[in-house]
């Protein structure tokens, strides 16, 4: 067998692979979007107790010297959100609202507010930050379809020197099922 013949063949074979691999990529038209979809159909669906659908977290009254640099906090406030009606498995939360200038993560303070350099930090149970649009720790439902998750609030101050004022927050909760 010569060489040049063979050398034919291999370039011959892997124009044909190259052409059927360029023609199972082409079955979507240029400029098309491919989306995935997914998600759970369930028989229940968690809800917030009735108390904590609208809850109210008081974050307290702090010197500014409290917050005199940037990245001090306040103490962490507790509070906790219990859910109803869960479909077993695990529950978790993920926090929404309008985020700070300085610090996506964080929740900046309302139009009404008359406090500036100062936002809300969101802590999950263990004291860590949670984000906002960051799922919070799961926690099990029990077999009456309850959970109940804790949290933590606090101020934080985004540059030094923060003004005194009024100072809230607004942020809505998703409920997410695992």
């Amino acid at each position: 067998m010569n060489k040049g013949g063979a050398m034919r063949r291999l370039s011959k074979a892997l124009l044909l692979v190259a052409l059927v691999h360029a023609n199972a990529h082409a079955t979507t038209a240029l400029g098309e979007i491919n989306i995935e979809l997914y998600g759970n159909i369930v028989d229940f669906t968690c809800v917030a107790e009735g108390s904590d659908s609208d809850k109210i977290v008081t974050l307290g009254t702090w010197p500014t010297k409290q917050l005199s640099t940037t990245g001090s906090r306040t103490q962490p406030v507790p509070f906790t959100l219990k859910l109803t009606g869960c479909p077993p498995g695990a529950a978790s939360i993920t926090f929404s609202g309008k985020e700070d200038g300085s610090d996506s993560g964080l929740l900046a303070l309302n139009d009404s507010s008359q406090a500036s350099n100062v936002a809300v930090e969101i802590r999950d149970r263990d004291k860590t930050r949670l984000a906002l649009q960051q799922a919070s720790q799961t926690v099990a439902v029990d077999a009456q379809g309850n959970a109940e998750l804790s949290f933590y609030a606090n101020y934080i101050a985004t540059a030094d020197n923060p003004q005194p004022g009024r100072a809230d927050a607004d942020a809505t909760f998703m409920i997410n099922y695992n």
